[in-house]
């Protein structure tokens, strides 16, 4: 009789209680980056937490698409079912299966392409309103951008200027979220805190906007071109439709995925491209041999290789969905390991994407490695900025498509001039935001303008 498939080894430092938890918060990246180093499954404890991170490729293709109901999402994304409800990040079974298949209609690629053109206009807008030698903090301006863009493309019109207001608090409740305290601890979202206090009351105006939106589109009845109008519409099999309280779930899911990971991305393009000069230059002849005077367009964007591969090589090296996670719902193995029922596994794409064994000089930034088919001969799971199987991003052709087209936009009118010479500092949350303000000046593509002495930060 065989013995019994061990346990994953458990990094070492673990500490009475609290286990890994202070390592891993001391810096989260370099912590996951260090239990990789040690084999393919590492084990880690979390206060009160067990999870094991999971790097090979062919072992996540098992836990994410062979496999997948084995696992449902782990308990640190469940734990986001407070914000987001049952919307597609967070809900499983058949309430997932029956939420995806009404909203894959709206997402179908020849629907997406609709949407370029006003991508264009946005950023068109957004760059010839920029002032010779402006100084204001990137990441802003990108959550401002894609802000204008999603709410276009969700809603029409409707929202307006109470798109903010839901900005404003999606980040209130991504901030107080984002870091798993309260998913470990779950009894500090009952002590009396302010941030408690500020999490309720941006939950509550998520609640008011999103869901006065629904009924008012419903009464007015009708239909639209916005991906609102499409879901109202959307029907099963048996004839039912979204209710409000599922709509407005799926709405606030789509608007912090389609606003913020984009947004995170344009930043960090920007940033890596201040860096690199060389690759700006080739980057700015692509686009001025292609387009000249033309806003650029979904059709145009296959003539724009070098654009989209910029795109590709920084979601490589700054990755918004910078993990994902799992929990084993039954006994199970992996790698050789047993895998106990309930067990958390934890997969990173900022670790995956940093595996020399597929990306050779990992921690470069060279978009041209993505040009002569990378994409198809890497193992399925070296690289998977959006996830993948089953609950692969419904939303990434939308986030694909508008990234590429808003840095060839931009690039045309303007040139962004990193003024910190470090990278940014990092913050592993929900998503991969930096921890403060990105400083950069804006200055005209072409050397056609007297530029101005900088301008103060504008916030």
């Amino acid at each position: 009789m065989s013995a019994p498939a061990p346990l994953p080894p458990l990094a070492p430092g673990a500490l009475p209680l609290a286990g890994h938890f202070i390592a891993y918060r001391a810096d989260p990246l370099a912590f996951l980056m260090s239990l990789a180093a040690r084999g393919p499954i590492v084990g880690m404890r979390l206060g009160p937490i067990d999870a094991f991170l999971v790097r090979e490729p062919e072992d996540i293709e098992r836990v994410l698409v062979s496999e997948h109901r084995r696992f449902w999402k782990d308990r640190m994304t469940r734990g986001l079912g407070r914000i987001l409800g049952d919307g597609l990040l967070t809900s499983e079974g058949d309430i997932w299966l029956r939420h995806r298949r009404l909203l894959a209609p709206a997402f179908h690629r020849e629907r997406i392409a609709t949407y370029g053109n006003d991508m264009a206009l946005a950023a068109e807008r957004f760059a010839l309103a920029r002032e010779p030698g402006e100084v204001r903090d990137l990441h802003a301006d990108m959550m401002r951008l894609t802000l204008e863009i999603v709410a276009k493309a969700l809603f029409a019109s409707d929202v307006g200027p109470r798109a903010a207001d839901v900005a404003r608090a999606l980040d209130v409740v991504v901030d107080r979220f984002g870091d798993g305290l309260i998913t470990l601890f779950p009894w500090m979202e009952h002590l009396p805190l302010p941030d408690n206090r500020r999490t309720r009351e941006a939950i509550a105006t998520l609640d008011d906007v999103l869901l006065g939106v629904v009924r008012a589109r419903r009464a007015r009845g009708g239909g639209g071109s916005d991906l609102l109008s499409m879901l109202l519409a959307a029907e099963d099999d048996a004839g039912r439709g979204l209710s409000d309280r599922e709509m407005r779930d799926e709405l606030m899911t789509l608007f912090l995925a389609g606003h913020e990971t984009t947004a995170l991305a344009l930043s960090y393009a920007f940033v890596l491209l201040s860096k690199h000069p060389d690759v700006e230059a080739r980057l700015r002849a692509e686009i001025d041999e292609t387009l000249g005077d033309a806003l650029p367009t979904t059709e145009n964007l296959a003539r724009l290789p070098f654009a989209r591969a910029t795109i590709l090589e920084t979601l490589r090296l700054y990755p918004p969905a910078w993990a994902i996670g799992r929990e084993a719902i039954e006994e199970t193995s992996l790698g050789g390991y047993r895998i106990p029922k309930g067990t958390q596994l934890w997969i990173s794409q900022w670790v995956n994407h940093r595996d020399a064994r597929y990306f050779p000089e990992p921690e470069r930034f060279l978009p041209e490695r993505w040009l002569n088919g990378l994409e198809r001969a890497l193992p399925r799971f070296a690289y998977y900025p959006f996830g993948g199987g089953p609950r692969i991003c419904i939303g990434n052709q939308f986030s694909l498509l508008e990234a590429t087209i808003v840095l060839a936009t931009i690039l045309r009118r303007v040139r962004v001039r990193l003024l910190e010479r470090r990278p940014p500092a990092l913050s592993p949350m929900i998503t991969l935001r930096p921890t403060g303000p990105i400083v950069v000046a804006y200055e005209p593509a072409r050397k056609t303008a007297l530029l101005r002495a900088p301008a103060p930060l504008v916030p």
